[in-house]
């Protein structure tokens, strides 16, 4: 669990006229590691009052979560390291700012076979494998979340009982290529019930070849979870899910050795490690109470 700490803002006024806003930027964690989620709280400052917020010149989303202004922002893989500014300007010209510094991430490379289903550990069986990935993930890329969050609560774990069974972020070796992991594996024999993280609306419910069964939920905020290789889907594209619903059956679709579920979660199209996320948005409970 990161221990959240207070990083000291400081006001910057370009008016003798413009009225004065105290505020915090409260980071949590204040040292992100590539690949993971980090929240943003801005204490003492109405949302209202709030044009925009920019970490590292990039403008985030800020909505009310918790009675707080809030923003998410996700550090990539590839991310450069070092640190990053957070600004909040508000309505009146004022501007509060704080850093955050990013760290590398241990570069871990496994070995990973192919399934026989699809061709096996053989060089036409890896070309086949990363072909379709890249495919997938374009097409996947174009499915983008809003803004305006559809959630209230915090997240809840997408199975009854939970046990990692692979880690986000380290690279899959296959054949001559590095298949980077951007999500986590859950243990989940066929057929047993997944469930949506939270409140949100279903964007994608189809087959694909690498990824097999996929649901993907758009739960605004830039949010959006990601289901692979499961037996069954049971949302369609376009349909409202509440958080808690049961959107489909694991299974072994897909590039999958055993069955699993693979869940990704990304936000603003990055993708981040989920347990992270949990740790920042999931509900008031650990895993080994589920």
């Amino acid at each position: 669990m990161h221990r959240t700490v207070y990083v000291l803002a400081l006001l910057f006024l370009f008016s003798p006229a413009a009225s004065a806003h105290s505020g915090n930027i409260v980071v949590t964690p204040p040292e992100i590691t590539q690949g993971e989620p980090a929240l943003i709280v801005v204490e003492g400052i109405d949302i209202r009052d709030i044009r925009k917020l920019t970490f590292g010149g990039k403008p985030v989303p800020v909505f009310l979560f918790e009675g707080e202004p809030t923003a998410l922002i996700a550090i990539d893989l590839a991310a450069r390291t070092g640190v990053a500014e957070i600004v909040v300007e508000s309505k009146d010209g004022d501007k509060v700012r704080a850093l955050a510094r990013i760290l590398p991430r241990l570069r871990i490379v496994a070995p990973m076979g192919i399934p026989d289903k699809m061709g096996g550990n053989t060089r036409a069986g890896a070309n086949n494998l990363v072909h379709a990935i890249v495919n997938e993930n374009r097409y996947l890329s174009a499915v983008a979340a809003r803004e305006t969050p559809r959630f209230e609560e915090r997240f809840r774990f997408p199975l009854a009982a939970v046990e990692v069974t692979d880690d986000f972020g380290y690279s899959r070796k296959t054949g001559t290529y590095n298949i980077n992991h951007r999500g986590t594996d859950f243990r989940a024999a066929t057929g047993t019930p997944i469930y949506a993280l939270n409140d949100g609306v279903v964007r994608v419910s189809g087959n694909f070849i690498a990824y097999g069964k996929t649901v993907v939920i758009d739960h605004g905020s830039r949010v959006m979870s990601y289901s692979l290789h499961l037996n069954k889907v049971l949302v369609r594209e376009g349909e409202m899910v509440k958080k808690g619903g049961v959107i489909g059956l694991s299974g072994d679709t897909g590039y999958a050795l055993e069955p699993h579920l693979h869940l990704s979660i990304k936000i603003n199209g990055t993708s981040v490690d989920p347990m992270k996320f949990f740790a920042l948005l999931g509900e008031k409970e650990t895993v080994g109470e589920r």
